[in-house]
C-alpha cells in the first residue's frame, strides 16, 4: 500500500506544478511588458511564457510519466507479494 500512497502524493505534487507552469502568463505579466527587452528575438515576458508554460509543462510530463512507470512496477510488485501471502 505503500506505493498507493506515493501515487496519491506525488499526483498532488505533480498537479500543483502543472498548475503553476500553466498560469506563467499571469507572472510574466508581474514581471512587466516592457518591450525593449528581448530574449531570442521575443519580449521577456513572452519568453518567460514560452519556457516556463509550454516547454516547462513538456519537461514536467517526461519526469512524470517516468516517475509513475517506477510507482506502477512498485505496485505490481507489492500485489504479487500479497498474492503470494494469500495462497
Amino acid at each position: 500500500m505503500k506505493a498507493y500512497d506515493k501515487e496519491i502524493r506525488s499526483t498532488i505534487w505533480f498537479g500543483a506544478i502543472y498548475v503553476i507552469l500553466g498560469h506563467t502568463g499571469l507572472f510574466a505579466i508581474l514581471i512587466g511588458t516592457n518591450n525593449d527587452n528581448r530574449i531570442l528575438g521575443f519580449p521577456t515576458h513572452y519568453f518567460i511564457a514560452l519556457i516556463l508554460g509550454s516547454l516547462g509543462i513538456l519537461v514536467v510530463s517526461i519526469f512524470w510519466a517516468s516517475y509513475a512507470n517506477k510507482l506502477e512496477d512498485e505496485i505490481e510488485a507489492e500485489n504479487s507479494a500479497l498474492q503470494e501471502e494469500a495462497k
